[in-house]
């Protein structure tokens, strides 16, 4: 049997691989020109998409003179303005916070008034008359202004290190009239380093030349010296640039791909010349790949088979226990066979109908309605605090305070997540908990600024207990509605701390000292008023999944109006899970 599965074995491996490697062979080299053909035509679409957005950005950033205020009032200020200083002085602010900053290789920006007065931002940027007549004679259009750095070693490069864009700018209401000009300085090294960022190859050369073939960009990299022919002209490369399908063609064994940069003169080419030895190695890594998975299905086969044969009734009856463990008590195991394997599954089978019986007659139905009192709970407090921060949003935004506005948008969002969620549990995180109770208080910030100081102390140990949720930010509320409502100032303080088997929360106040003997008569009362509403919920609810022992107090200590609150200290997410109590005999509700 070992030696059939031997040769089985091999013979299901050898003879795929065999065929696979066969057929790889055959249509390599009939697919080779094509693949990489497609390969550096769509690389050089790629880069050159990014190198778009370098001029782009430019570009756009030499008409936004014309569409900021002030800086059109420094480019047109009449020679006798009384306001001189101050338009000059609002410009270079607003220059230097020029949208795109100096991102994308922008360096430097120069502008030039009417009046012949310069500022400048980022590096020292003069404008030269030679400049200011090209561009002037270019009615409005950039002129560029660069060095060729073709045939230059990388450290000569780095002398030439700018490419500059000048600009005449007209009054847009009046494009007869001359307002200025504006100079723009872009790094020649970032410009390199965003092509060289998508290179594919190391042995691929990138170019940017313009109509005469100057070459503003140069990355010759390890690709060595090409030696080409009239196929990188300008009018060659154009052509190649607007071809819709593969825009890949061979010069002997070099690969030129091209493509026009919008908006500019300039055209951007890649030649390479592929090592085939790394292509095959490519090949071979994807056969090996295959075999691995060739392999891997092969053990998945023989595994499956195996199981099928001896651990399927075990996983079988591993699956059905598990059902019972989810209190699914209807799941049966069907008895097919005659050995030590159907005795468990009699048994099982067994303990399955009395545990139904025990759950659907004697706890189920009680189960049932401690639990639906607890989520009718949790619903009455979901609205609770919605309608007061909507109303506070809606005049924050009729008085055009949008940051703010968002900000309450945002904390309020958090606490919607956790307050109106139609799957969350009854139980959660205590991090959870306090992320609700900070999303609160940062609201409460932005209604109130600093009248009030709002302070957390919990230890990081106990942020991972789970806790009956929406308990704190009752209270807090609480504090500043009815403790602290007759205050400009005032503290609230959260205090959480753990003694044996009890979580402990105290949410202290230092306003106006409760009326302890009322708020006792108040929790003691079993009216459905307003008044004392939230209280009630919150120990409705501790009652129902804590039982007895656990509870809401309220005591004021030296001026301080402290609301304490014990529950059941739950260490791990069993805990979170665990049974409602009941609510008779020594479980009783208090």
């Amino acid at each position: 049997m070992r030696k059939k599965i031997m040769l089985f074995f091999i013979f299901l491996v050898a003879i795929p691989i065999i065929t696979i490697y066969s057929v790889a062979i055959s249509i390599f080299y009939d697919n080779t020109k094509t693949d990489l053909q497609m390969r550096f035509s769509n690389n050089i679409h790629g880069v050159g998409k990014n190198v778009e957005r370098f001029f782009t950005d430019a570009l756009d950033l030499t008409t936004y003179p014309l569409m900021e205020t002030n800086l059109k009032a420094f480019l047109s200020m009449p020679e006798q303005s009384e306001n001189h200083f101050q338009l000059i002085s609002n410009a270079n602010n607003i220059l230097m916070s020029m949208p795109y900053g100096f991102s994308n290789g922008i360096r430097g920006v120069s502008l030039l008034s009417r009046n012949q007065i310069p500022i400048n931002a980022g590096i020292n940027l003069n404008l030269t008359k030679d400049e200011i007549e090209a561009a002037k004679a270019l009615k409005s259009r950039p002129y560029w202004e660069y060095h060729d750095v073709s045939g230059l070693k990388d450290a000569q490069q780095e002398a030439y290190n700018h490419i500059f864009v000048t600009r005449m700018l007209k009054n847009p209401s009046n494009l007869s009239e001359e307002i200025g000009y504006i100079k723009i300085a872009m790094s020649r090294q970032q410009l390199a380093e965003t092509i060289l960022a998508d290179q594919i190859d190391h042995d691929i050369a990138y170019f940017i030349v313009d109509e005469q073939n100057k070459a503003l960009v140069d990355t010759k990299g390890d690709a060595g010296d090409f030696k080409l022919g009239p196929e990188t002209s300008y009018d060659n490369l154009l052509q190649l640039a607007d071809r819709e399908a593969i825009s890949t063609q061979i010069s002997g064994h070099y690969y030129i791909s091209a493509h026009k940069i919008e908006r500019t003169p300039f055209i951007l080419y890649s030649v390479v010349k592929p090592n085939i030895l790394t292509i095959i190695k490519e090949t071979l890594i994807k056969g090996l790949s295959l075999t691995a998975l060739l392999v891997f299905i092969f053990a998945l086969l023989l595994s499956a088979t195996f199981s099928q044969i001896i651990t399927a009734p075990l996983v079988k009856l591993g699956k059905r226990m598990k059902s019972i463990t989810n209190e699914d008590f209807s799941v049966r195991i069907d008895v097919k066979r005659n050995d030590e394997l159907s005795v468990l599954a009699n048994n099982f089978n067994r303990m399955a109908e009395r545990l139904d019986f025990l759950y659907k007659e004697v706890y189920m139905s009680r189960l049932n309605l401690q639990q639906a009192q607890l989520h009718a709970l949790q619903a009455q407090i979901n609205p609770h605090f919605l309608y007061n921060t909507l109303d506070t949003i809606y005049w924050m935004s009729e008085m055009g305070d949008t940051k703010n506005v968002s900000l309450m948008v945002s904390n309020m969002s958090k606490m919607m997540r956790l307050t109106l969620s139609p799957n969350n549990r009854d139980m959660v995180q205590l991090s959870e908990e306090l992320e609700h109770l900070s999303s609160y208080i940062n609201i409460q910030r932005i209604r109130y600024g600093d009248q009030f100081v709002f302070a957390i102390e919990c230890p990081e140990d106990l942020k991972s207990c789970y806790v009956l949720r929406l308990l704190l930010q009752p209270l807090v509320e609480n504090a500043l509605v009815h403790g602290l409502k007759d205050s400009t100032s005032g503290m609230v303080k959260v205090k959480i701390y753990s003694v044996e088997d009890a979580l402990i929360y105290e949410v202290m106040n230092d306003g106006t000292p409760a009326d302890v003997a009322e708020i006792k008569r108040l929790l003691e009362e079993d009216g459905s008023g307003i008044r004392g509403f939230a209280l009630r919920n919150i120990r409705e609810r501790l009652a129902l999944k804590n039982g007895h022992g656990f509870h809401l107090d309220c005591y004021v200590r030296d001026g301080i109006t402290v609301f304490q609150i014990t529950q059941k200290l739950r260490k791990d997410s069993d805990g979170s899970e665990e049974e409602l109590p009941l609510l008779d005999g020594a479980g009783g509700k208090e």
